[in-house]
C-alpha cells in the first residue's frame, strides 16, 4: 500500500499535465506571444506540404524541414490547423516520457523521484508555449532525447542497431533545427573512444547517408543551410552566462550542491579569479546593446526593476564565476554548457535557445554531481519543483499583466 507521502507526490506528478491541459484550451502562449506568432506565420509551410508544395519555407522560416514535414500530415488528412496542434500537443508528451527513460538508465534512484523531474519540464515556459503552439525547438529537443536513450544503451552493450538508431534520430533532430548539428561532436567523440577506428568508420558512414538530404538543402534553400553566428561576441558572452547562471540555479538552490560550489570557491585559485574579473570588465566595457528583444530573464528583470542593466551585468558574473566553479569541481558539466551554447549565438538571443535544453543535457549526458544530488533526496527535489512552478507563475503573471512587452524601448 503507497504510503500518503507518495500520494502527494503522485499529485505534483499529475498536475503539471493537468496544467497543461489548461493552457492547450485557453491557447496560453507564456513566451508573451512569440510562439504563437512564429506558429502562425509559418502555418502555410505547412498547408504547402501537405499540397506537395515546397516553395513556403524558403520565405517563412529559416528551420530546417522536418518539423513542418511531420505536422503537414495531420493536415493533409484532417485539413485543419487545429487537428494539427492536437496531434502535435500528444507528440509533446514524448518528453517527459523520454527524459524519465534517460533518467532511468542513469540514475539508480528511486522511481517516483525520476517521475516527479521528468513531470516538472511541463512546468517551463517555453516547453509549454512551444507545445501549445507547435515549434521547431520542441521537436528537434524531443528526437534528442530519443537519440539519447539509444547513445545510453550502447555504454551498457555494444549494439550496431543502437548506434544507428542514435544516429537516426540524431539527424532527425538536426533536420527539425540545423544548430543542432554541433551534438553530433559529442556522440562522434565518445563513439571514437570507445570502439576505435574501424568500428568508429561504419559510424561515419551512417552519418554521411544521413547527411544527403542536408546537401540536398544546402542547394535548394541558401536560408536554410545557414547559421547564423553574432557579430557582437561580448553580447553573446555576456547574454548567454546571464541566462546560463539563471538554469544552473535551479540547480544549485539545495543545500549540499550550493556547500560543494561554495567549497570549490573558497579552495579556488584566488588569481583566477582575479583574471576572471578582469576579463569580465573588459567584456562588459564593450557591450553595446539596448534593444529589449532576447536577452533572458535577468535583462528584462533589470530593466523592468531598474531601468539599466546592473542586474543583468550582475547574473552573467555569477555566471561567469559559477562555470569557472563548475569547471573546477567536473570538468565534464562544462561539456553540455559549452554545447547549448554554441547552439545559441545569433544575432538576437533568446531564453527558449536554454530553456529546457539546457538542464535536460546536465541530466542526460552523463551522470555529475548536480544531477545526482537533486535527484537522490526528496526534499531537494521537491525544493526545484517548488522553484520552476514559481517560475512558470511568474510567467504567467508577465504574460497575464504584459510587464516585459511594456517596457520602454
Amino acid at each position: 500500500m503507497q504510503s500518503l507521502s507518495d500520494k502527494k507526490l503522485y499529485v505534483l506528478i499529475l498536475l503539471p499535465a493537468v496544467l497543461l491541459l489548461i493552457g492547450f484550451f485557453f491557447n496560453e502562449d507564456l513566451s508573451t506571444g512569440g510562439s504563437k506568432l512564429d506558429f502562425i506565420r509559418t502555418a502555410p509551410i505547412i498547408m504547402d506540404f501537405a499540397n506537395f508544395g515546397y516553395d513556403k519555407i524558403n520565405h517563412l522560416s529559416r528551420h530546417a524541414p522536418l518539423h513542418y514535414i511531420l505536422l503537414s500530415i495531420p493536415y493533409f488528412f484532417f485539413n485543419d490547423i487545429y487537428i494539427v496542434k492536437i496531434f502535435y500537443f500528444i507528440f509533446s508528451l514524448l518528453l517527459p516520457f523520454f527524459l524519465y527513460l534517460n533518467l532511468k538508465k542513469i540514475y539508480n534512484f528511486n522511481k517516483i523521484n525520476l517521475l516527479l523531474l521528468s513531470a516538472s519540464f511541463l512546468l517551463f515556459p517555453y516547453f509549454r508555449s512551444s507545445a501549445i503552439w507547435p515549434n521547431a525547438h520542441l521537436t528537434a529537443l524531443i528526437f534528442l532525447l530519443i537519440a539519447n536513450y539509444f547513445y545510453i544503451l550502447t555504454m551498457h552493450k555494444k549494439n550496431f542497431m543502437h548506434i544507428f538508431l542514435n544516429i537516426l534520430f540524431l539527424s532527425c533532430a538536426t533536420y527539425s533545427m540545423q544548430s543542432y548539428i554541433v551534438f553530433f561532436a559529442f556522440y562522434l567523440f565518445n563513439y571514437f573512444k570507445l570502439y576505435g577506428k574501424y568500428y568508429f568508420s561504419k559510424i561515419l558512414l551512417i552519418c554521411f547517408l544521413f547527411s544527403i538530404p542536408g546537401f540536398f538543402l544546402i542547394f535548394y534553400s541558401e536560408i536554410i543551410s545557414k547559421l547564423e553566428f553574432t557579430a557582437d561576441i561580448y553580447y553573446t558572452l555576456v547574454t548567454n552566462t546571464s541566462i546560463t547562471f539563471f538554469f544552473i540555479c535551479f540547480l544549485i538552490l539545495n543545500s549540499k550542491n550550493f556547500k560543494i560550489i561554495k567549497g570549490t570557491f573558497v579552495k579556488s585559485n584566488k588569481i583566477e579569479i582575479i583574471f576572471i574579473v578582469v576579463i569580465f570588465c573588459f567584456i562588459v566595457s564593450n557591450f553595446n546593446y539596448d534593444l529589449l528583444i532576447g536577452g533572458g530573464f535577468f535583462y528584462k528583470l533589470s530593466y523592468l526593476l531598474l531601468k539599466n542593466n546592473i542586474i543583468f551585468y550582475l547574473s552573467s558574473f555569477f555566471g561567469f564565476i559559477l562555470i569557472y566553479l563548475l569547471f573546477k569541481k567536473d570538468k565534464k558539466i562544462l561539456i553540455p554548457i559549452i554545447l547549448v551554447n554554441l547552439t545559441a549565438i545569433n544575432y538576437s538571443i533568446s531564453q527558449k535557445y536554454f530553456e529546457p535544453l539546457l538542464l535536460i543535457l546536465i541530466f542526460i549526458l552523463f551522470k555529475n554531481f548536480l544531477a545526482s544530488n537533486l535527484i537522490s533526496r526528496t526534499k531537494y527535489l521537491l525544493f526545484y519543483y517548488f522553484a520552476v512552478f514559481a517560475y512558470f507563475i511568474i510567467a504567467t503573471v508577465n504574460n497575464n499583466y504584459n510587464f516585459s512587452k511594456n517596457l520602454i524601448f
